[in-house]
C-alpha cells in the first residue's frame, strides 16, 4: 500500500461514523479506497541470525500466462491451491464500489502442471427443483480461497452473483466437474469451510451476526450451530489449535480508543461450544491502532505446524479483503508472538506447508514500479531463511509449490492498479539454491 492522503481521509470518515462492519448491511455499499501503507511495528520475537542461502531469480522467472479476462484489480490471484497436479486459481472482486466492483460470475481456472496449460472446469447445479444446468463459471463475485477437506476440493461461496440472500453457496469438485450446493441458510457470504470431528463447518457473513453452520452429512444439509459473540456481522476464519476448532471474526488491535477485548467461538471434540475471551494485543501482537488506518482486523491465511497456528493477520478493507500487516505464531489462545523476518519491512501474503517446512511469501515495496518478492522457509518457526527473491512491477499475492518448482500469482491494490495483476509465474527447482527437498 502507498501513502495517499485522500485514502486516509476517506478511512477517517468511515471510522468517525463507526463503519459499515458494525452497523451496516452484510454487503455494504462502501468505497474500496485503500489506506496508506501500514507502518511495520516490531514485537519481541527472535530474528534469525542464520546465514541466508538465497538467489535473485528475477532473470529466471518464467511467465506462464495471464489466464483471467477481468480488469486488473479483479485479476488479483487471491489464492493458489495445488490439487492432484493442478494449481487452482482464485480471482474476482466482491466489493460493491471502486475499481472492478462485483466482478462475477467467475470461471474456475487451473494450471495443469503435466501439460503446462491453463484450463477451465464446468459447474453443475445440485439443487432439487431447479432445472439441471452446466456452466463454465461459479455464481460468485470472487473466488477467494480453495479448501481441501478429506481429500476433496471445495470453494466457499464468497459472495453470490445475482442471487437472493436467503441461501449461500459452496462448490465441490467431483471428478472433473464442480457441483454447486445452494443450501447454506442466510449465507450472504461463505468465507471459510472446515472439517472437524467428521462434521463440516461454515463461517458466514450475514445480515444479523457472525454465524457458524454445521453439516452432519458433508454439506448435503446445514443447520445453524452458533453465533460468534463479537462485533460486526461476519465470521471470517475457522482454524484448529490444541485439538479444538475456533471461529473468529473481526478484532481491534491494541489501542487507546476502544477496548480490544472480544470473543472467539471454541468448539471441542464433543462438539460443545463456548465463547472464549480474546484480546487484540494478544492475538495481534505488535499491532496498534494508527490514526487514519482501518481499525478492524482479522486472521487470514493460516497453517498448522508443530501444534501451533502460523497465521497472517491484517486489516479488513475493500469489503472483505485482507490488508496484510504481520506474520504470527500462536501456541494457545491469547498466546502468540509476531515473527520479524530478516527483512523487517516485508509484508506476508501467503503461507505453504510442505514436508516439515513452512514457507511464507512476502513483498517489500520499493516504489510504485518496483517490489521485491521473497520466499522464506523455516523448520522450527524461529529461524526463517530466505530461499529466493525476485523483482516485479507489482507484488505476488499467492504462491504454490509442485515437485520443487514454485508458482506465483501477481496481484495489485485498488489505489495503484498494476496491469501485471493476474500474471502467473514459475521458478524452476534447479534455479533455487535451497529447495523444498
Amino acid at each position: 500500500m502507498h501513502n495517499n492522503t485522500k485514502w486516509a481521509a476517506l478511512i477517517l470518515t468511515i471510522v468517525a461514523s463507526v463503519g459499515w462492519m458494525l452497523t451496516g448491511s452484510a454487503k455494504p455499499k462502501s468505497s474500496d479506497k485503500a489506506e496508506g501503507k501500514p507502518t511495520v511495528e516490531r514485537a519481541m520475537a527472535k530474528v534469525s541470525n542464520v546465514p541466508i542461502n538465497s538467489a535473485d531469480v528475477t532473470s529466471k522467472i518464467e511467465l506462464l500466462g495471464r489466464p483471467f479476462a477481468k480488469t486488473p484489480y479483479a485479476n488479483n490471484v487471491w489464492d493458489m491451491q495445488l490439487y492432484r497436479d493442478k494449481i487452482y486459481l482464485g480471482h474476482g472482486n466482491s466489493s460493491n464500489m471502486g475499481v472492478a466492483p462485483n466482478s462475477g460470475p467467475i470461471p474456475v481456472i487451473y494450471f495443469d502442471t503435466a501439460t503446462s496449460s491453463f484450463n477451465r472446469q464446468a459447474v453443475s447445479n445440485s439443487n432439487p427443483g431447479i432445472v439441471p444446468s452446466t456452466k463454465m463459471v461459479v455464481d460468485e463475485e470472487q473466488i477467494d480461497i480453495y479448501k481441501v477437506l478429506d481429500d476433496k476440493l471445495y470453494i466457499p461461496g464468497n459472495d453470490s452473483d445475482g442471487e437472493q440472500w436467503n441461501f449461500g453457496n459452496f462448490y465441490r469438485l467431483d471428478g472433473d466437474v464442480w457441483t454447486k450446493y445452494r443450501n447454506l441458510p442466510l449465507g450472504v457470504h461463505v468465507y471459510d469451510l472446515a472439517l472437524y470431528q467428521g462434521k463440516m463447518f461454515a463461517a458466514l457473513g450475514t445480515e444479523d451476526k457472525p454465524t457458524i453452520l454445521i453439516s452432519h452429512d458433508m454439506g448435503v444439509s446445514w443447520q445453524k450451530f452458533a453465533n460468534i459473540n463479537t462485533f460486526g456481522l461476519r465470521a471470517y476464519t475457522l482454524f484448529e489449535l490444541g485439538g479444538k476448532l475456533y471461529a473468529s471474526g473481526m478484532m481491534y488491535p491494541a489501542n487507546k480508543i476502544w477496548n480490544d477485548k472480544t470473543n472467539f467461538l471454541e468448539i471441542n471434540a464433543n462438539l460443545e461450544k463456548k465463547d472464549v475471551v480474546i484480546y487484540g494485543n494478544k492475538i495481534l501482537p505488535g499491532l496498534t491502532y494508527q490514526q487514519g488506518t482501518v481499525p478492524y482486523n482479522k486472521i487470514g491465511k493460516n497453517v498448522n505446524f508443530d501444534n501451533k497456528l502460523v497465521y497472517i493477520a491484517g486489516g479488513v478493507f475493500n469489503d472483505g479483503q485482507l490488508l496484510p500487516k504481520s506474520l504470527n505464531v500462536m501456541t494457545a489462545i491469547n498466546q502468540a508472538r509476531r515473527v520479524i523476518l530478516p527483512d523487517a519491512k516485508a509484508l506476508p501474503t501467503d503461507l505453504l506447508l510442505r514436508n516439515g517446512k513452512v514457507y511464507v511469501l512476502t513483498y517489500t515495496f520499493q516504489n510504485k514500479n518496483l517490489y521485491i518478492n521473497r520466499v522464506y522457509q523455516t523448520t522450527d518457526l524461529i529461524n526463517w531463511h530466505e530461499i529466493l527473491r525476485f523483482s516485479q512491477d507489482t507484488y505476488a499475492k499467492s504462491f504454490e509449490e509442485h515437485e520443487g518448482d514454485f508458482y506465483f500469482g501477481l496481484g495489485t491494490d485498488p489505489d495503484v492498479v498494476s496491469p501485471s495483476s493476474g500474471k502467473i509465474l514459475r521458478v524452476h527447482r534447479n534455479d533455487i539454491p535451497v529447495n523444498s527437498d
